[in-house]
């Protein structure tokens, strides 16, 4: 697929601006602020659509903005379409219609915009960041090529952080790890649960009995709420009875008021307000009639001159132009004086010129003197290609000698030998390392392990013999004594809270045996038969009050029997107080039965639990015994009789570390074999190398290092000497073009100097005349003549301008006169400037009386409009009066204020009424004054209310209270019961925590399993396209690398780093390696640029081309550099198509000079 047109219709800073493409490579060059940025989002945006919010709306609004273009399949199919900001339908075709996306797809295939660009998509970011991951990656082969033919920056970053997000989750050791934790925490919920647990059937029974006793206590506080909102009921009758009754009274005084029109709050000050306002207005009236008549007498005093003011355009003018005839009258004697003055100094310049020729004839020399840049010209490129030709003779004869010299050097030199296997032989040994040195490490290194094993297999208690028969112990496994551990601590947890419990239960029976010792020492109770009979005295002391205070009645002695020398008032009081008393004392006292009944109950179960609790102990130390048999039998077939489990753990850990150092000893011993073998291959291929070259070693031994030596100095030797050869042979091939250079530079020279004769000749001739004009001197005959010329010119303008003064004189003394003869002929006979300064005069005199005029008829204008402002606003107060009039009930204005006081009385005793009705609804308890009336009419007897609210208040506090309390007391009790024996709520809770806990551990094993698994799977892939794809990659990539670095590097092959991990390696032209590592930043800023373009190349094969979009990525190349890439581009643009952005000027400049070996295409933006 490739680009054939894009249409920048209306996006940032484009409107209606198109770039046609096709095959080849594109140049899209902007400078800054030209666009470039721009073209490239829009590029973007037509093939995958408009962000949610765009910084390309600044010109056109966001329901304007559309893109635009056309691509091509590779077999000829074409689809033209446009994309608009929508959310919805942005696809369309050039006649608006909907394009479905599956339409794109078909020559799109890449529906997502982040694989396309990291496919075909390189900015100089991405080069740089390339350069640093391959650096990062130390040039490993397979996340090279990856990275390079994916498009993904930072490969080695990815996998790091899988792997360092699996290990933040769980490691087989870790502790403080996610799911580790989690796995811990589980383990502890499951305890609680196990603890928690206790019989159901106990707790169900005492469950049921406080059920039943809340169900009790529901009931007896529904028939307390019930009488309660009846005695509320009576008392907020007995209370509002008098309200009731004023209600009815104010309600017969507005009956007796009759119908009264009811007026607003404000309807007196409204009346005064438009009494006063007709008033003013009517004083207003009389000072406005009076000023109007004064207004018309003045202008009646005031005439304008109107053939004055008609002119007043044609004065003003001419007065404008007046300054100007005076300084023209004044600069014309000056002028001519200067005219006369710059003819003469042209003759003068004219004679140093030529002296054969007058001022007549100068014209002649115009064309001579129009041709001055040529011969200064000329001039300068005389003196150069003098100076050239010494120059060039001089270095042809230098190079020469510096010839002969090299010749004879080289002559000197030995014959040349081929080194590049002892090269090879010496950086294979140079990779093996220190291996004299190693060798000895590493036979220390297994001494010293063999000592250390030895020492800490005697340091090892429990156990002795040798390390053989130590390696053959059958040893428990670390996780079998952590479960004995596990057991060991859970039972010795379960006795020590079997202890604790014990404790604790023998604590609290010990407080409620003491409490009970003292309850039962405490004094005698009141019964109920004593309140009754006191209750029965206050009742008949309030009758007594009734019959003698509300009745009348003679008692005849009673009061005397009741009160015994008392005064009936007084003996009540203390009869009420007594009950009070009475009654309190007896609630408190049955709250102290059922206490001591509620004590005795716990002590019995306190007994009942501290039993079982032994029972359970007595099981704890025998199933603590029988583990210790199992823990003990575990060790016999080691012959080791054990410690602790937690003890056995830590020796277990000796005996490990003990176990992992023999084998490491056996490890070192292969290793010392292994190295020694190495060190022997080593040398037998150094000196079969150093024998072909004719070379003897120095040295008789086993040691490496003294061979190594003499190897790098005799190599060191031969490469200087092939070195200085090249060197020789590279200065005298350039030494010998520069010579057949400066000999064809003489030449050159020699044939432009007798051209440059013949065109001095035909350019100067005519300036002297008969004489010859040396180049030298040419430039002072020019500047005269220049002058000569320039004189003349400024002597005609001087000319023009005295010409232009004459005439626009006359043509203002014209119109002066004209203008008098129309307005003022008295003043014709007068000069010109008189005449015009006494008309602008008469012009100032007549517009001051024009101003006065008009300032006259406006004040006039003000008053009449004033006067009939005045004349609506009395009609408009008139008709309020007549509107409150209205309002009163059509009354007379004088009847108003009668009709005030009438409302004002009807307020009055509706607002009493409304404020007696506020107080009977907030005392009403949420009733309407309807229901508060018929409760009322309900009662017949008023005097009976209080009766009935005592007898009520009695049924609350006598009965209903008591009952209720001793339920609470119940309630509570069973509820401590339930609390001291109730494990399940925490068991629950528990449980509940252990299913979340095992959501979470599921969650994170699911992610840990899925973080492994890309690792995996990212590597086995990475692994899978390296052996696939790396021979023909990497053939490319090397043809590419070369000619990017312009011949540095030879090319880039594969190798094994120390691990015998495969890496990228750069060669050079004389075979020597060099790792990315030692590559610059921008040499492998190359390397990643030759990687990506070589996996495309490659990618063709097998698949249809896309179009490569590129953005500034030569910015930091130099311009050799910068014309390679460009090369390379144009030879891949052949198979697919290339666009590439820039902001450089210089990179279209190289890329035009190269454009013969491609299709080229150069898209400038800003014109």
């Amino acid at each position: 697929m490739k680009i054939t047109r894009l249409e920048l219709k209306a996006f940032g800073p484009f409107t209606d601006r198109t770039l046609e493409l096709g095959p080849g490579l594109h140049i899209v060059y902007g400078p800054n602020e030209a666009g470039k940025s721009s073209t490239l989002r829009a590029l973007t945006v037509w093939l995958f659509g408009f962000p949610e919010r765009t910084l390309d709306n600044f010109l056109h609004a966001n329901d304007q903005l559309s893109v635009g273009g056309c691509l091509e399949s590779e077999d000829g199919r074409k689809l033209a379409f446009y994309r608009r900001k929508k959310r919805k339908a942005d696809i369309l075709d050039p006649q608006g219609n909907p394009i479905t996306a599956e339409t794109l797809a078909a020559f799109l295939p890449i529906a997502e915009q982040a694989v396309f660009e990291s496919l075909y998509g390189l900015t100089h970011e991405d080069l740089i960041k390339g350069g640093k991951d391959i650096l990062a990656q130390k040039g490993e082969v397979g996340q090279a090529l990856f990275s390079a033919g994916a498009g993904i920056s930072s490969l080695r970053g990815v996998l790091a952080g899988l792997e360092s997000e699996a290990e933040a989750l769980f490691t087989a050791r870790g502790t403080k790890r996610e799911i580790n934790g989690a796995l811990a925490a589980y383990d502890e919920t499951k305890r609680i649960v196990r603890e928690a647990s206790l019989s159901s059937r106990d707790w169900h029974e005492l469950n049921n009995g406080l059920s039943e006793a809340q169900e009790a206590l529901r009931a007896i506080e529904v028939q307390h709420g019930e009488k309660d909102r009846r005695r509320r009921q009576l008392e907020r009758i007995r209370q509002l009875l008098p309200q009731l009754a004023l209600r009815n009274v104010l309600r017969q005084q507005l009956a007796e008021l009759g119908q009264v029109v009811e007026l607003p709050d404000n309807f007196a000050d409204q009346r005064q307000e438009i009494q006063r306002t007709l008033h003013t207005l009517a004083h207003k009236e009389t000072v406005v009639a009076a000023k109007l008549t004064e207004m018309q007498g003045k202008m009646a005093t005031v005439s304008a001159r109107q053939p004055v003011l008609a002119a007043e355009e044609a004065i003003e003018e001419l007065h404008q132009r007046l300054g100007e005839y005076k300084k023209g009258r004044e600069d014309r004697p000056r002028l001519e004086g200067m005219r006369i003055s710059n003819k003469g100094e042209a003759a003068d310049f004219l004679r140093l010129v030529r002296q054969d020729i007058s001022l007549e004839q100068v014209e002649t020399l115009r064309a001579a003197s129009g041709r001055r840049k040529i011969i200064g010209h000329l001039a300068a490129k005389h003196e150069g290609l003098q100076q050239g030709l010494g120059q060039t003779e001089k270095r042809r004869l230098e190079i020469g000698g510096e010839l002969g010299k090299i010749v004879r050097e080289l002559a000197g030199l030995p014959l040349a030998k081929n080194t590049a296997g002892l090269s090879q032989a010496l950086r294979m040994a140079r990779k093996a390392g220190e291996v004299d040195a190693d060798l000895a490490d590493k036979a220390r290194n297994r001494d010293e392990k063999r000592r250390h094993c030895l020492q800490a297999l005697e340091r090892l208690p429990l156990w002795s013999g040798n390390l053989a028969d130590f390696l053959a112990l059958p040893l428990p496994l670390p996780e079998t004594v952590r479960k004995y551990e596990a057991l060991f601590n859970e039972q010795t947890a379960r006795q020590r809270d079997v202890q604790q419990e014990q404790e604790r239960l023998q604590k609290r029976l010990a407080e409620v045996q003491a409490d009970i010792r003292q309850r039962e020492t405490s004094g005698i109770s009141p019964t109920e038969e004593e309140l009754v009979l006191i209750r029965t005295q206050r009742d008949k002391g309030w009758e007594l009050l009734r019959r003698q205070w509300l009745k009348g009645e003679d008692l005849a002695g009673e009061d005397v029997a009741f009160g015994q020398d008392l005064p009936l008032p007084e003996a009540y009081e203390k009869k009420v107080a007594l009950a009070d008393t009475v009654a309190d004392r007896l609630r408190r006292e049955a709250d102290r039965i059922q206490i001591f009944a509620a004590l005795r109950a716990e002590q019995q179960s306190l007994e009942e639990s501290l039993a079982e609790l032994e029972n359970n102990a007595a099981k704890l130390r025998l199933t603590f015994t029988d583990m210790e048999r199992e823990w003990r039998s575990l060790w016999q077939p080691c012959a080791i009789i054990p410690l602790s489990p937690a003890e056995m753990l830590a020796w277990l850990g000796e005996a490990a570390t003990l176990r992992l150092s023999a084998e490491e000893l056996q490890a070192r011993e292969v290793e010392l074999e292994r190295k020694s073998s190495e060190r022997e291959k080593i040398s037998a291929t150094l000196l079969r190398e150093l024998a072909g070259l004719g070379e003897r070693p120095s040295f008789q031994g086993k040691e490496l290092e003294p061979l190594l030596l003499q190897v790098e100095d005799g190599l060191e030797r031969l490469t200087a000497i092939e070195d200085k050869r090249q060197r020789l042979l590279d200065k005298k091939a350039a030494l010998e073009g520069e010579h057949t250079q400066a000999e064809n530079e003489k030449i050159r020279f020699t044939e432009e100097l007798g051209l440059w004769r013949q065109e001095w000749q035909e350019v100067v001739g005519s300036l002297g005349g008969n004489r010859q004009i040396h180049p030298a001197e040419a430039g002072d005959v020019l500047e005269n003549l220049h002058n000569c010329f320039a004189r003349l010119k400024e002597a005609n303008e001087l000319r023009k301008r005295i010409e232009g003064i004459d005439r626009d004189a006359g043509r203002f003394e014209e119109a002066a006169l004209a203008l008098a003869r129309e307005i003022a002929p008295s003043l014709i006979g007068q000069p010109a400037g008189q005449i015009v300064a006494q008309l602008k005069a008469l012009l100032n005199q007549a517009r001051n009386d024009r101003t006065l005029h008009a300032r006259y008829a406006q004040e006039t204008q003000e008053s009449t409009e004033e006067k009939l402002r005045l004349t609506e606003e009395t009609l408009l107060a008139r008709h309020q009066m007549a509107e409150l009039c209205r309002l009163a009930g059509r009354i007379l204005p004088e009847e108003l204020e009668a009709a005030e006081k009438r409302s004002a009385q009807h307020r009055s005793l509706t607002d009493r009424l409304a404020q007696t009705e506020r107080i009977l609804l907030e005392g009403a308890g949420g009733l309407s004054l309807a229901e508060l009336e018929s409760q009322a009419a309900k009662i017949d007897d008023p005097d009976a209310l209080p009766d009935a609210i005592a007898r009520l208040t009695q049924e609350i506090e006598q009965e209903l209270a008591p009952e209720g309390k001793q339920l609470s007391v119940l309630i509570g009790e069973k509820k401590n019961q339930l609390r001291q024996m109730d494990g399940n709520a925490r068991a629950a809770e528990a449980a509940e925590e252990g299913a979340r806990l095992l959501a979470t551990i599921r969650r994170l094993a699911e992610r840990y399993v899925q973080l492994k698994v890309a690792g995996y799977v990212l590597n086995s892939e990475i692994e899978r396209f390296r052996s696939e794809n790396q021979t023909p990659v990497l053939a490319i990539t090397s043809r590419y690398f070369s000619e990017l670095t312009l011949g540095s590097f030879a090319g880039l092959r594969a190798d094994e780093d120390d691990q015998g991990d495969p890496v990228l390696v750069g060669t050079r032209p004389n075979g020597t390696r060099v790792l990315v590592e030692r590559m610059s930043s921008g040499t492998r800023d190359q390397l990643y640029l030759a990687l990506r373009l070589a996996s495309l190349e490659w990618r063709l094969e097998g698949h249809e081309p896309m179009p490569l979009i590129l953005d500034d990525i030569l910015v930091n190349a130099d311009d050799a550099r910068s014309k390679a890439a460009l090369k390379i581009l144009g030879q891949l643009a052949e198979k697919t198509q290339i666009i590439l952005f820039t902001h450089h000027r210089r990179i279209v400049d190289e890329a035009l000079q190269l454009a013969a070996g491609c299709t080229l295409l150069v898209h400038e933006l800003g014109t």
